[in-house]
């Protein structure tokens, strides 16, 4: 093992809710509305199932190869040369997700550093997220820990100052359009969901493999109840009109205004972007360090940290011209990059690995 470090199964839930949820929270709804409408509240429900599945395939393998990641699990399962050709696919996959996770958080700041060049917006977060990475999952899980309750309640707060302005009757009608839209629009959350996938990077780590079902599948459906909040509370604010909006949660932030005193809460969605993305981002670059020097054969995954950072900065540009290209890659590409990535190859892989075992087993017993 690559990493000697350890963190509890409730770390290891408090790392990958920002991973669903960074920009869950603060884009989800409108994606979310422009396909299903009024019943987009239902749509996390189906999305969740691609991230039930994602678990059940990182404990499985797991179960069947402790100690390793998907990386040296494929080499097991399919041989040398096929396995690293699926491990180099991983690292690309990694480079490529966390390019575009960081280039969104980019954008986003761009909104209100108006003068600041992206580049020095990526490259600097980017070298934080390294000193998260370059200090191993216990770092990782620890800021996880710490940074959680900064993203949750800024939150709930917005939710209860707005409370007296919702209007449920924007629910209405119900399922009008039947079941169909809400199916199409999970295709993108379901995307979010399968990246908790990335616990096959570091399940070796978690110090209680039994409790850590129990409390991530609790941590999947405190996910979904969240976006079904943030997509309710949208809805009954906003109507028809969050299908037009880029931030709905940012616009909810300045819907606030108590006594003419408490209002302008943007600080607050800020706050719930940058530690989720933070967290996300450090995630990503970990796991994308480790299958490196895993496929590799390195001794030490840190010396791939600072050549991994420079790469993630220039993924975050290659290919993606302005803001108008990231909303198409976010509806048109990455949804299927993640399902094929997180919930496909191990789904494969599983597959795989019980063949070969049983056939193994029945020359086995024919040998007997």
């Amino acid at each position: 093992m690559l990493e000697k470090g350890k963190i509890s199964p409730m770390q290891a839930a408090m790392v990958l809710y920002p991973v669903i949820m960074s920009t869950a929270m603060v884009m989800g709804p409108s994606i979310m509305a422009k396909r299903a409408l009024q019943d987009m509240w239902l749509t996390p429900v189906w999305a969740s199932i691609a991230g039930l599945l994602a678990v059940w395939l990182a404990f499985q393998l797991h179960s069947r190869y402790p100690n390793m990641s998907v990386i040296e699990q494929s080499v097991q399962i399919v041989g040398t040369v096929p396995g690293k050709i699926i491990g180099l696919f991983y690292v690309y996959i990694l480079l490529q997700i966390n390019g575009f996770t960081v280039r969104e958080y980019a954008e986003f700041i761009a909104f209100f550093l108006q003068e600041t060049p992206l580049t020095v917006v990526s490259a600097v977060f980017v070298m934080v997220c390294a000193f998260a990475a370059y200090g191993g999952i216990e770092v990782i899980g620890r800021a996880g820990q710490f940074f959680f309750p900064f993203m949750v309640v800024p939150f709930l707060v917005m939710i209860l100052l707005v409370m007296k302005d919702m209007e449920p009757q924007n629910i209405l009608p119900f399922m009008e359009n039947g079941l169909l839209p809400t199916l199409r629009a999970a295709v993108l959350p379901q995307g979010w969901f399968s990246e908790v996938f990335l616990l096959s990077f570091f399940l070796p780590s978690v110090s209680s493999e039994q409790k850590a079902k129990r409390v991530l599948i609790l941590m999947l459906c405190s996910c979904v109840l969240t976006m079904v909040i943030a997509n309710l509370t949208t809805l009954f604010l906003m109507g028809d009109s969050s299908i037009a909006m880029l931030f709905p949660l940012m616009d909810i932030a300045r819907y606030i205004s108590v006594a003419s005193f408490f209002e302008n809460l943007e600080s607050g969605v800020m706050a719930i972007l940058v530690i989720g993305v933070f967290i996300k981002v450090s995630i990503f670059y970990y796991a994308t360090a480790l299958a490196v020097a895993q496929w590799l054969q390195l001794s030490d995954y840190r010396v791939t940290v600072i050549p991994i950072g420079w790469m993630t900065v220039l993924f975050s540009f290659w290919g993606i011209a302005n803001f108008s290209t990231v909303s198409e890659w976010n509806n048109l590409t990455i949804p299927f990059y993640l399902a094929f990535s997180f919930v496909i190859i191990p789904a494969v892989l599983l597959l795989l690995s019980v063949v070969f075992q049983r056939r193994s087993s029945a020359k086995r017993g024919e040998a007997g």
